[in-house]
């Protein structure tokens, strides 16, 4: 698994703050402990925990108005793989990415193969039917799936199905 950040950075900042993490966590077991509370199963529980980074979270993200990019933004789908690859391997707790469609939508093997080599997978697949695409037919400007047009409705589904097959081409289970 291929890691952005050296490893060496990251043990030595961490070794640097090691003794008083130990301190505060015997306090905090010692704190539990008083209240009939086991650290460790809070830890067991915690280890397993993980989380779904979100494409979008790792860019600056926009408003209704206007898109505000900043310095060092990710260009597509693939830089934000990246990025989502350097808060796995910091947290430990992030090990997949839920893209939204179509901004992230890519050659799903050129997207399994970038996951693959940050030891990432595939979380839900998130469909923007709330705003419209570029080169859509039919305007969401009064909703989507529950349109009064058929026609906007049945784009809206169709869309939809298509996240559902991309997701499940890339291994998602959600």
């Amino acid at each position: 698994m291929e890691q952005i950040i050296s490893a060496d950075i990251v043990e030595k900042d961490n070794a640097a703050r090691e003794a008083d993490l130990k301190r505060d966590y015997d306090s905090l077991g010692e704190l539990l402990d008083r209240r009939g509370i086991a650290i460790d199963a809070i830890s067991d529980k915690v280890e397993k925990f993980a989380v779904a980074i979100p494409s979008w979270g790792v860019g600056t993200g926009g408003t209704r108005f206007a898109r505000f990019p900043g310095a060092g933004e990710p260009r597509d789908i693939f830089d934000k793989i990246e990025d989502c690859a350097v808060i796995r391997q910091l947290t430990q707790a992030t090990p997949t990415v839920s893209l939204h469609i179509p901004w992230d939508k890519a050659d799903p093997n050129r997207l399994k193969q970038a996951a693959s080599l940050f030891g990432l997978g595939f979380d839900a697949m998130n469909s923007n039917t709330f705003s419209d695409a570029k080169g859509q037919a039919l305007s969401y400007k009064f909703g989507s799936l529950s349109h009064a047009d058929a026609a906007t409705r049945r784009q809206a589904v169709e869309h939809n199905l298509e996240c559902i097959e991309i997701g499940k081409t890339l291994g998602s289970k959600a």
